[in-house]
């Protein structure tokens, strides 16, 4: 079971995650922390925390799956007048690989724009929803997992299955809110310059899926605002969106 005091305690933010709300199950945090914000159950900035997710949602329609009281799955909104989404995007993959770095000492890799990856295997992902005028962040992180559903099996991983360790949720939590809010005022250049020195695909040759097209392509790193930069049969292409296959 989470332990909200030993998260709270070793939580050093100012502004983010002061207030927790807590499921044993639910069938996706994103879905239950709005519906929690229209009925004055949450405020902006406060986190919600869920043991069991039932349904949880990937990118593109894609289910995460989870494992009860191993996994940490949770969720929480910004106003989306605070930071783009590009920019937003960026930091949430950075602070969750700090957040491990200095919990578990393992050094994650980014796979464009914020999938969580050690050695090509997929250890945590990102899910960024805007509902009117805010954004929901829902993240799903495998930490002390060591039973991976046969469908996900060969490309999934955790903090236990790398280390041979169980550590603590909640330390892990907090670390990584804790680096959330350490970055988040920094401007976008300095965020691309972090985010591209965890990518685990710089300048490499990548299958991206787009538009219903799979090309091969030439990851570049991004540009200016964020964006990723392809270089296809030559030509530099920038693209906001799409799933990049290693």
């Amino acid at each position: 079971m989470f332990k909200i005091p030993l998260f709270l305690s070793n939580l050093k933010t100012k502004k983010i995650a002061q207030k927790v709300a807590y499921m044993q199950s639910t069938n996706s945090t994103n879905t239950a922390i709005y519906e929690m914000l229209l009925n004055d159950e949450v405020k902006i900035k406060d986190v919600l925390i869920a043991e069991q997710q039932t349904d949880g949602k990937g990118r593109r329609g894609d289910k995460w799956l989870s494992s009860k009281n191993k996994s940490l799955t949770f969720s929480f909104i910004i106003n989306s007048e605070e930071l783009s989404i590009n920019k937003l995007s960026l930091l949430i993959g950075i602070s969750i690989i700090k957040g491990i770095q200095k919990t578990a000492n393992i050094r994650c890799k980014l796979k464009w724009p914020n999938d969580i990856m050690h050695e090509n295997k997929k250890l945590g992902g990102v899910l960024i929803e805007k509902k009117r005028t805010h954004y929901i962040i829902g993240i799903g992180l495998n930490v002390n997992d060591c039973i991976f559903d046969s469908s996900i099996k060969s490309r999934a991983c955790s903090i236990y299955s790398i280390t041979n360790n169980e550590i603590s949720r909640e330390l892990v939590l907090a670390e990584i809110f804790n680096s959330y809010e350490q970055i988040v005022n920094k401007d976008i250049a300095q965020i691309i310059k972090i985010w591209e020195s965890f990518c685990n695909h710089m300048n490499t040759f990548v299958k991206f899926h787009h538009s219903n097209k799979i090309v091969s392509a030439e990851f570049s790193g991004l540009n200016k605002q964020g964006n990723a930069i392809m270089n296809i049969n030559d030509n530099k292409k920038i693209f906001n969106s799409g799933i990049i296959e290693l």
